[in-house]
């Protein structure tokens, strides 16, 4: 997902002890409101054609693993995969499977907000946060938007008709569960 919304790209990262319910509302209203939404919506869509269909949400590599200043954030993506786990079941019998993809960094608007947060948070620089984030990735980069495209493609794909309820990593080797 992508941050377009008054919320703020800031509303994502900060303190724990210092998030206010109205920041905590705004996350959760863009990253799971959202997705309840859009899963409602197309479900209700799809339903009638009797054809089946695909569902893919982004969550993030948060859904599976905490950190730092982000409590709001991964709250939300670990709520995108019970939501995505749950509405599977669901509409299996639909023939509608429904999967969340698992990015870990990408340098999108709101990747390069989050790396000069996180740098200062942990007073580095930005090139010494990225430096140490690849360390971390075994294939030794962060991710590209094709990465995560190709993923999703995939699962909207005949070839993973048979696969739903699962939350796809796409981090490089960084996230392994």
């Amino acid at each position: 997902d992508i941050l377009i919304n008054n919320a703020g790209i800031g509303y994502f990262f900060g303190p724990l002890i210092e998030m206010t319910q109205e920041k905590w509302d705004a996350v959760q209203g863009v990253n799971l409101r959202g997705v309840f939404f859009g899963i409602k919506h197309a479900a209700r869509h799809m339903i009638p054609q009797g054809t089946g269909g695909r569902i893919v949400n982004i969550a993030s590599k948060a859904a599976k693993t905490g950190s730092a200043f982000t409590s709001a954030y991964t709250a939300s993506k670990h709520g995108v995969i019970g939501l995505t786990r749950s509405a599977a079941l669901e509409l299996a019998e639909h023939s509608i499977t429904v999967n969340a993809v698992c990015p870990n960094h990408i340098t999108t608007r709101l990747g390069a907000w989050q790396n000069d947060f996180m740098s200062k948070a942990r007073n580095l620089s930005v090139d010494e946060y990225l430096a140490a984030m690849r360390e971390r990735i075994p294939l030794g980069r962060t991710g590209q938007v094709e990465d995560v495209a190709a993923a999703c493609a995939f699962l909207c794909s005949d070839e993973a008709s048979y696969i739903t309820a699962e939350a796809l990593n796409v981090s490089g080797g960084e996230e392994q569960h």
